[in-house]
């Protein structure tokens, strides 16, 4: 299998490619500008089925998306003779974000979330291969579809207007959800994304925007938290 169908066994695209700068290789200590960095990830729930049903879920062990992530990523660059690189390592911590800007046509939403023309807020990366193997494409010029929303229903749906379009107020976010355990939010994961009218079939099942919402809780508890 190659390396696209490998990835797809784990519900995982090859998302982008760009190329290593001579700026990142003096910062990273990557071996020089002939090689690349091909950047993976999900599109909507796409890897949520083989997440909830690995070691990893279940063993009650901390951080169990990134240490899936990790195993993944290090069993498929060995069989490629790749460097995997991850977003929740560090430091140095790799600039993901202006990687995916320079692979892919995103744009930055109003809650600060990437916009991809195609899957809308519903996205992410989960880790990187370095390698030289990889063929780069110049990117298409894109117009936001965030340009041609008037409405912006994304800034109006969150309980505690924590969006402004500029900014993201956390402490807000994360009081008001430690506090009111009966918000819709924590169905669903964040009501502020999911009101997003851009490709509404990718939005997260329940389950995996639940779990997004439990980390983002639990990295900012503290003594008396419900348990999140």
């Amino acid at each position: 299998m190659n390396l696209a169908q490998q990835l797809a066994q784990h519900g995982l695209f090859l998302r982008g490619v760009t190329r290593v700068t001579a700026e990142e290789v003096d910062q990273y200590g990557f071996p020089g500008e002939q090689y690349s960095i091909a950047l993976v990830g999900n599109v909507g729930s796409s890897y949520w089925d083989r997440f909830n049903q690995s070691a990893e879920f279940g063993d009650g062990v901390p951080d169990p998306l990134d240490r899936w992530s990790r195993r993944i990523a290090g069993d498929i660059a060995a069989q490629f003779a790749l460097t995997p690189i991850y977003p929740f390592e560090g430091p140095p911590y790799y600039p993901f974000q202006r990687w995916a800007q320079r692979a892919e046509s995103l744009m930055q939403s109003p809650l600060g979330v990437m916009m991809h023309p195609q899957h809308g807020l519903w996205h992410s990366y989960r880790f990187a291969l370095l390698g030289e193997s990889f063929d780069y494409e110049s990117l298409p010029e894109v117009e936001s579809p965030c340009l041609q929303c008037e409405a912006k229903p994304c800034l109006h749906r969150c309980p505690v207007d924590a969006f402004d379009g500029h900014n993201y107020d956390v402490d807000s976010c994360a009081a008001f959800l430690r506090k009111t355990l009966d918000a819709e939010c924590h169905a669903t994961g964040c009501v502020a994304r999911y009101a997003c009218p851009v490709s509404p079939e990718l939005r997260y099942v329940p389950a995996q925007g639940q779990f997004h919402l439990r980390a983002f809780l639990g990295v900012r508890s503290y003594p008396g938290d419900a348990g999140f």
